[in-house]
């Protein structure tokens, strides 16, 4: 379905993704489950039907992907559009370790997973840098 939220208020975002609010971008918001699986939501501001926006997307994607790896994320990832449980347009960045507690299924097949209060901490402190040079 790809449903583009029409406001991206972090209270709205927080209630239809069910997740924490992170950062705001110009072509997306961030937010951060609380799983001890570290597992982010990119919620693109636009449809995903312009080639050079998905190609800005995509781009600033792996460059928060490099940015957390770089800050001892991973060392894999997984990045993936899906919407069978929410339609609403969002894109799934998971980082996996050996040692995960889903390892090594998809982490959306072993809900409910662990929590871990302190993983919105650890992503702010992680991505402080990165959305201060945007």
């Amino acid at each position: 379905m790809d449903i583009i939220l029409p406001e991206h208020r972090p209270e709205l975002l927080e209630k239809t993704f069910d997740a924490i609010y992170l950062y705001d971008h110009l072509l997306y918001s961030l937010m951060v489950e609380s799983t001890e699986v570290p597992w982010l939501l990119v919620i693109p501001k636009q449809p995903l039907t312009e080639a050079a926006y998905i190609e800005k997307l995509y781009g600033q994607i792996y460059k928060l992907i490099h940015t957390l790896q770089h800050a001892g994320f991973g060392p894999h990832y997984n990045l993936a559009k899906l919407g069978n449980q929410n339609p609403h347009l969002h894109i799934h960045i998971i980082f996996r370790t050996e040692n995960d507690e889903a390892w090594p299924k998809p982490v959306w097949c072993q809900e409910p997973l662990n929590q871990n209060d302190g993983a919105l901490l650890k992503m702010k402190v992680a991505l402080a840098n990165h959305f201060n040079e945007i």
